[in-house]
């Protein structure tokens, strides 16, 4: 991935963050967040030992900056466990590229911290994890006129065919996806669009722990979050992620209150093999190549059982 934005000194960042606070974050003390993927990422604390992370986009896109600041206040009122953004300037007044400021929440990511996880921390974090799932899904999100049986309807052909270039897919296994969809597209008609994740992968849930042991504090990285399906971020969490902690899954569910009728085991039908192909084409395109291999391996898998 080619980078576009040059990362700004810490003495920038420094300067930068105390104009655009009016003086809130005079004198913090600037560190490299080297935790960070698609952002340059710097830990701000103050001398009274508050923490921030400044964000600047690796490879800018003022149209999808301004997207997410509208969504991060969406998530502020309607309470979404995430960490709030504080300021931002994306018109470039006090720094030569745009950025943003959040908070900074002490903890860890899943993907580090599941191997400290007891059976009783798993048990807790899950329901926990349920119950702000359901917060974010209650949010109505619609950034696109478009039915959402239209935009999956090209979305899966579009993948599918990708998927054939990329030799994910043969000529008999493509007929067998597409014909697996067409036989339950018809559960996608009216689907209400709720504001979805997108990337629920055990590094976007942080976790912290605390007296009574580990608990699941906020989601991270709003960054592909779309108006969707609700759906597709189950399918997701608990195909993908939450195998990897099994004592997360049954609290989960039962703090999430699942629908089990038909359209909805029918739509969770078409999103596991949807999420597959889109996994291989994006992984490629950026470059992750062990997760492409995850998802090429997992669709070997359901075209043997179809």
């Amino acid at each position: 991935m080619r980078t576009l934005t040059v990362p700004p000194s810490q003495d920038e960042v420094a300067q930068a963050a105390d104009e655009i606070s009016g003086g809130a974050l005079a004198r913090v003390r600037v560190e490299p967040w080297l935790r960070g993927r698609s952002h340059h990422a710097y830990l701000l604390t103050t001398p009274v030992g508050e923490q921030f992370l400044f964000k600047v986009h690796r490879r800018p896109h003022p149209g999808r900056m301004r997207r997410f600041l509208h969504l991060a206040e969406l998530l502020q009122a309607r309470r979404v466990p995430h960490p709030a953004v504080r300021w931002y300037d994306v018109d470039k007044r006090t720094l030569e590229v745009p950025y943003y400021i959040q908070d900074f929440i002490s903890g860890e990511d899943a993907a580090r911290s599941q191997n400290a996880l007891s059976f009783t921390d798993q048990h807790r974090v899950g329901e926990e994890l349920g119950i702000g799932l359901r917060t974010m899904h209650r949010v109505e999100y619609v950034d696109t006129p478009m039915p959402w049986s239209t935009e999956l309807d090209d979305r899966l052909r579009t993948r599918a065919a990708e998927c054939r270039f990329l030799d994910a897919l043969d000529q008999e296994s493509h007929a067998t996806v597409i014909k697996h969809y067409e036989e339950r597209r018809d559960a996608l008609e009216g689907v209400e669009r709720r504001l979805t994740h997108d990337d629920l992968n055990l590094a976007n849930l942080l976790l912290q722990r605390r007296s009574d042991g580990w608990h699941f504090v906020a989601f991270l990285d709003f960054e592909r979050a779309r108006g969707r399906d609700p759906l597709l971020d189950l399918v997701r969490i608990e195909s993908w992620t939450l195998p990897a902690c099994p004592a997360m899954i049954a609290p989960f569910r039962d703090s999430y209150a699942h629908l089990d009728d038909d359209p909805a085991r029918r739509r969770k039908e078409i999103y596991e093999v949807y999420l597959l192909l889109a996994g291989i084409v994006w992984y490629r395109s950026n470059e992750l190549p062990e997760r492409e291999r995850f998802c090429r391996e997992r669709l070997t898998e359901w075209l043997s059982k179809h």
